[in-house]
């Protein structure tokens, strides 16, 4: 045997190590996510550039010490967390809270990680729905529409700097006065900060379901604000004609049991000269160009336990989170929009903007 033929690795212990990661990196998802929702990573943030120890972390976060320990070590070997073993005491590096505590606003990586440990728990119906077909309904996944929020609600005010400005004219027209829809607003967070804003402008959200409609009609009544409303509607079926100077959607158009007429529903519904903002996953219609995508593995697991099954319970089309940018700009065009603008964000990696306007 040649000294090149000894000398080459094996790629099933390749491939063997390389799961072995993949275990460990699933594992330590769930417990950033407990991390994230007990508190514990903003409450060690707090006490940077000190260590601490469990028993003190655990009394701050009104937690558990014995797992708060536990915990603790699964941060450690993960290499999250570090660890003076002279005084067996932790400390969260800076760097490291900028992306997991909640001041990260919309970096906060630990909020994703929710995603992990909430879709595990629907394996069993997604395995029936593998077998023969179908979906599990939108309202099955309770869970997913509060981790939705959260980063919404995170993210809602940052638009005002980011997007916002980069439609011309629309801040300007939001500040005089316009009427402005969000289809599949989900819990309502987007819409609520703009009517905040915005008060010379009026707003509407229209979702299909009619828990989050009733939360987010009840945040309208707590807030005393009287510029903005939420109904119950299915987006494919909206009625009304040169209606809206404003229409934004974010990540829900795949999710929809027929996306297709939705897009003609939106695009009637605006005024002559209308904006339409469509928030959408930023990957490829052509599986071979989404083998580099950051989020890739993520966005198909998604996909298939969520926004797929959501669709085809339902008898929709299915269109998959990773629905993509052509499919996106070309389906925009077959409805009417015959120009939309592509908008990328700086350290953007996940969304991307499509902006279009009506104009017969």
């Amino acid at each position: 045997m040649s000294t090149e033929a000894q000398a080459m690795p094996d790629p099933s212990l390749i491939f063997g190590m390389n799961l072995i990661k993949t275990l460990n990196n699933g594992a330590l998802c769930l417990m950033i996510s407990i991390g994230h929702r007990t508190g514990l990573f903003d409450t060690l943030a707090t006490f940077y550039p000190e260590y601490v120890s469990s028993q003190t972390l655990a009394e701050k976060a009104n937690l558990n010490e014995r797992y708060v320990r536990e915990w603790l070590g699964g941060m450690v070997v993960g290499e999250i967390i570090e660890y003076d073993s002279e005084l067996k005491s932790y400390r969260l590096p800076q760097e490291h809270a900028l992306l997991l505590t909640r001041a990260a606003v919309g970096k906060n990586m630990a909020i994703l990680s929710e995603w992990v440990s909430s879709l595990a728990c629907f394996e069993d119906g997604v395995l029936e729905c593998f077998r023969n077909g179908g979906g599990l309904h939108n309202e099955t996944f309770y869970r997913i529409h509060e981790i939705i929020a959260e980063r919404t609600e995170l993210i809602a005010p940052e638009l005002h700097s980011t997007i916002l400005p980069c439609i011309p004219g629309l801040l300007d027209s939001l500040e005089k006065g316009c009427k402005a829809l969000d289809i599949g607003c989900g819990r309502g967070f987007v819409i609520l900060d703009f009517a905040k804003r915005f008060p010379n402008s009026t707003f509407y959200g229209y979702d299909i379901l009619p828990k989050l409609v009733a939360d987010a009609n009840a945040d309208v009544a707590s807030s005393g604000l009287t510029n903005v409303s939420f109904r119950v509607q299915d987006v494919s079926k909206i009625e009304e004609v040169n209606e809206y100077d404003v229409i934004i959607c974010m990540e829900s158009i795949h999710v929809l049991v027929d996306p297709i007429n939705a897009l003609k529903c939106v695009h009637r519904a605006l005024k002559e000269n209308g904006v339409f903002a469509l928030l959408q996953v930023n990957a490829s219609s052509e599986l071979e160009n989404n083998k580099t995508l950051a989020f890739g593995p993520a966005l198909y697991s998604i996909s298939a336990i969520h926004t797929l099954s959501v669709s085809l319970a339902e008898g929709g089309m299915g269109l998959g989170a990773c629905w993509g940018n052509e499919s996106t700009l070309k389906t925009l065009k077959d409805v009417g929009f015959n120009k939309t603008d592509v908008i990328q964000l700086p350290n953007e990696l996940l969304p991307r903007w499509f902006v279009s306007r009506k104009q017969n």
